[in-house]
């Protein structure tokens, strides 16, 4: 007889089964229909004229620009982390309630590669709905900022400006077009909703309620956006010259670690709304960044939900 083997500990094909497998769950909620809406606001932007060209300096325009890139970027990264909190917070409790979960594990399957597949299931339906908003906000940005380029090109040539002049002020709009730069603010969104996709993972593992799961990962996701004040305002002096005791210290590592710095995602996307030059090696670190965020809420999420019997 030949002997039995035990399943690997990482299996990319089982894991791949469990994600396909969340990807068709996620689908059969109708999560794709919010994105109706959003579309049409990215579209409804194209139309808006809220501010109006009034000479040559691009001051209004770019503002203009910047304001429909802001709009896009901050429904893409608001609809992501929704998503990533609500979806997340109803995997594991959906299948223990139809007993999805007992047929998976009794395979056997690790639940390592159960939690890696739920987490690229549903990151994998973040990136498809991010994608196609990033299409809509290309395309009508393209649209508006063509629209506005004929439209200076022929004031200024009115006014008779030297052709010089022209394309210096073109280019000036043109940098608030479809860049580089604005990709890396939709890849830092796409990366916050990662983490953030994470944080719920691990809550889920030990909540035996999904309204709490949502609010824990929620209250984190509030934490992670401000938790810098608390770290500065404990690592670097105060204001009256008194240096940050000991357990201070301690109390901002811990926050440091245990909450991630948003922050930092945010910086990537606001220096790409405004047009700065983002540096790839920012985003690179930011990458890592992510990628170690989501290495230690995985490997917490394992531990908790090792131990759990089903």
């Amino acid at each position: 007889m030949s002997k039995s083997t035990a399943p690997s500990f990482l299996s990319p094909r089982r894991i791949l089964v469990i994600a396909q497998s969340t990807v068709t769950h996620l689908i059969r909620m109708k999560v794709f229909y919010f994105l109706a809406p959003i579309a049409v606001l990215f579209v409804g932007l194209q139309f808006f004229d809220g501010l109006w060209y009034a000479g040559p300096d691009t001051t209004l325009v770019e503002q203009e620009l910047r304001m429909h890139k802001n709009i896009c970027l901050g429904t893409m990264m608001l609809f992501g982390c929704l998503f990533a909190v609500v979806s997340t917070a109803l995997l594991i409790p959906g299948d223990v309630e139809d007993r999805t979960l007992y047929t998976i594990l009794c395979k056997p399957v690790p639940r390592m590669d159960y939690l890696l597949g739920k987490l690229l299931g549903v990151v994998f339906v973040i990136l498809v709905a991010m994608a196609v908003m990033d299409l809509l906000m290309v395309a009508t940005l393209h649209l508006r900022v063509e629209a506005k380029l004929a439209e200076i090109t022929e004031l200024l040539i009115d006014r008779g400006l030297p052709e010089r002049e022209i394309e210096s002020v073109r280019a000036e709009v043109a940098a608030h077009g479809s860049t580089l730069n604005l990709q890396y603010g939709v890849l830092a969104h796409f990366l916050k909703a990662a983490v953030i996709v994470a944080v719920a993972l691990l809550i889920s593992t030990f909540s035996t309620s999904t309204l709490f799961t949502i609010a824990v990962s929620v209250m984190v996701w509030i934490i992670g956006e401000f938790q810098w004040i608390v770290r500065d305002g404990l690592f670097n002096d105060a204001e009256y010259g008194e240096l940050p005791t000991t357990a201070d210290r301690i109390v901002g590592t811990i926050v440091s670690v245990v909450f991630p710095d948003f922050r930092l995602f945010g910086a990537i996307a606001d220096g790409a709304s405004r047009a700065q030059t983002v540096i790839p090696s920012d985003v690179g670190q930011l990458c890592g960044l992510a990628g170690m965020y989501l290495g230690i809420y995985v490997v917490l999420s394992w531990f908790v939900f090792r131990d759990k019997e089903f």
